[in-house]
């Protein structure tokens, strides 16, 4: 009795509960491995959206101003061709 249940828990029966108990720790890791992706993934989402946010509104100041400078320019021509 003792012989047999050696022979099966270093047998094949006993290979193939390792292999499961091994398949299940690497999973889960996997799984963890994937939650951080996908929480690296949303943070760097945020990140971007708020980047360009930022950009957008330092472009439409460029803009406006770019703008004001060129109405600046007419005004100037306007008085030069007037004199």
């Amino acid at each position: 009795m003792n012989n047999e249940l050696l022979k099966s828990v270093l047998g094949q029966s006993g290979a193939l509960v390792l292999a499961l108990i091994f398949l299940y720790q690497i999973m889960g890791s996997y799984e963890l491995l994937i939650e951080n992706m996908l929480q690296d993934a949303k943070e760097d989402r945020t990140m971007y959206q708020s980047s360009m946010s930022d950009l957008s509104k330092h472009i439409d100041s460029v803009n406006s101003t770019l703008v004001s400078i060129q109405k600046d320019i007419e005004v100037i021509k306007d008085l030069q061709s007037s004199k």
